[in-house]
């Protein structure tokens, strides 16, 4: 009896050791990865905003005609599809030079890393044009994150993107609320989807609006492969807003232009 007591002991000892390697190693291998592909991702977003002012400052007149020849007011800046960085609109995407002058020497491009400007009217009824009064501008990086790298602990994950990103509240994962936004500085209200970060709850994150949601482009030249029929994988997202809020201005509350709840 005494016998099986202590095999039964030791087997537990080494099943016990074997699911804390495991467990240990699932940490270990999660980590650097989001941390990376966080990084990664914030340095584009970091430079397609850098790039936008300089481009602004260089030539206002030539940059704000190429924002305004989009009428829908998704304005392509930097992607990466096929591992190949560029600017979509080929030789007429003036910001793209900027943009690449602030990514660092040793950058590497990720797929599927891709950064519009968003111009949304005020009301958030219909599209506009860049150029057109009462626009709300935005610069919105999005990149689906693998699938096998899904399924990793979400806390682990939003802590790990917190630290790359220097506790930014406007990059994470993007996630459904429960409810349409119906207040907040800055914000586009009636939106579904936020920034989720760790430490932050959803009634004070940063919202993304519905139409940056539903039509953001998942190719370059496909007007039918967007983000809003693709919700059901997961995505990192940073938002920066450019122009177009006064101070304690939000976007007026509206109908989602495709089904989100």
């Amino acid at each position: 009896m005494f016998f099986w007591m202590i095999l039964a002991s030791l087997m537990g000892i080494v099943m016990f050791s074997n699911w804390q390697e495991k467990t240990k190693d699932q940490e270990n291998f999660v980590v650097p990865v989001y941390e990376a592909m966080a990084l990664s991702t914030l340095q584009q977003h970091s430079a397609a905003e850098k790039g936008y002012s300089a481009a602004i400052k260089a030539n206002q007149e030539q940059t704000n005609a190429y924002l305004a020849s989009f009428s829908d007011g998704i304005v392509p800046l930097v992607t990466v599809e096929d591992d190949a960085m560029g600017p979509v609109a080929g030789a007429s995407n003036v910001i793209y030079p900027f943009i690449q002058s602030y990514l660092p020497a040793n950058y590497k491009p990720q797929n599927n890393t891709r950064t519009y400007m968003f111009c949304i009217p005020l009301h958030q009824t219909g599209q506009a044009r860049c150029n057109e009064s009462g626009v709300v501008k935005y610069i919105i990086t999005l990149r689906m994150i693998p699938q096998r790298y899904e399924g990793a602990n979400k806390m682990t994950v939003l802590k790990t993107i917190m630290k790359a990103t220097a506790h930014s509240k406007f990059f994470g994962l993007l996630q459904k609320a429960d409810t349409a936004l119906a207040s907040g500085t800055h914000q586009p209200l009636g939106s579904w989807y936020y920034i989720s970060t760790a430490g932050i709850a959803p009634a004070g994150s940063v919202y993304i609006p519905n139409y940056a949601t539903c039509n953001f482009p998942l190719k370059n030249n496909s007007e039918t492969d967007v983000l809003g029929d693709a919700l059901d994988n997961t995505y990192l997202v940073s938002l920066s807003l450019i122009d177009g809020l006064d101070v304690n201005q939000s976007l007026a509350s509206a109908e989602s232009p495709c089904p989100l709840n």
